[in-house]
């Protein structure tokens, strides 16, 4: 998620790429960036419930566009609020849920 507001998704093997330093992603040269990993199991519970599990953390890119750095927020600024949490997951989730399911 850029300072923006911008959401951007990366498959697993894209986003492994860019933590192992095999690739790297020029547009955000020079940049701190908040990452957000959604993981879920698309069949539901005996409930009809889908479990979700995120994950956060501030990633830094170098002036090439290398990944330098990933951690926890050191402040409030750096966190995700709860609704860019839940836009993380929705979008995570588009394809997978009917729309009627979709929370507003």
């Amino acid at each position: 998620m850029t300072d923006d507001g911008a959401i951007e998704e990366f498959s697993e093997e894209e986003a492994s790429a860019v933590a192992e330093g095999k690739q790297d992603l020029p547009r955000y040269a020079d940049q701190q960036l908040r990452y957000v990993q959604v993981a879920f199991d698309d069949q539901t519970n005996e409930n009809g419930e889908i479990q979700v599990k995120t994950i956060g953390a501030i990633v830094s890119f170098d002036d090439a566009g290398h990944l330098t750095e990933a951690g926890r927020a050191h402040n409030a600024q750096d966190e995700l609020n709860e609704f860019e949490h839940d836009a993380c997951v929705q979008f995570a989730l588009r394809e997978t849920l009917p729309n009627s399911y979709a929370t507003h």
